[in-house]
């Protein structure tokens, strides 16, 4: 049944792409700056329903764009917190075994925050 509902999970985030929060403006008005937008969120790595396993480091990285300077914030929904930086490596064999989506919250120097996620397998 666990295989069935991360297959029915994996499918639809592999359907809608990277989950992700894409602004305009803050205001709406599509001719201001580049430091009025909202924050841009798009997780590059690891791709939406990956699989990881083994003892090689796996590459957490993403595109961000915003108001600078920017804070980073990864989550897992089953380990929790797993770094603060744009990218970072991680050993899967540190990482609990199942199902976890990845988080990616970004917020900008004026306190706006925009988040992308991807659905990823540990094994």
């Amino acid at each position: 049944m666990r295989w069935i509902v991360l297959i029915a999970m994996c499918l639809l985030l592999f359907g809608a792409g990277c989950l992700e929060q894409k602004g305009g403006t803050a205001n709406g008005d599509s001719n201001m700056d580049n430091s009025d937008k909202v924050p841009t969120v798009t997780i590059t790595s690891p791709k939406a329903g990956e699989i990881l396993q083994g003892n090689r480091d796996v590459s957490f990285d993403a595109v961000a764009s915003g108001k600078e300077p920017l804070s980073y914030r990864w989550t897992s929904s089953i380990d929790g917190e797993l770094s603060k930086s744009r990218k970072f490596n991680q050993n899967p064999s540190r990482l609990s075994k199942g199902g976890h989506v990845i988080i990616l919250k970004v917020t900008d120097a004026s306190g706006v925050s925009a988040q992308g996620s991807v659905l990823i397998e540990v094994m």
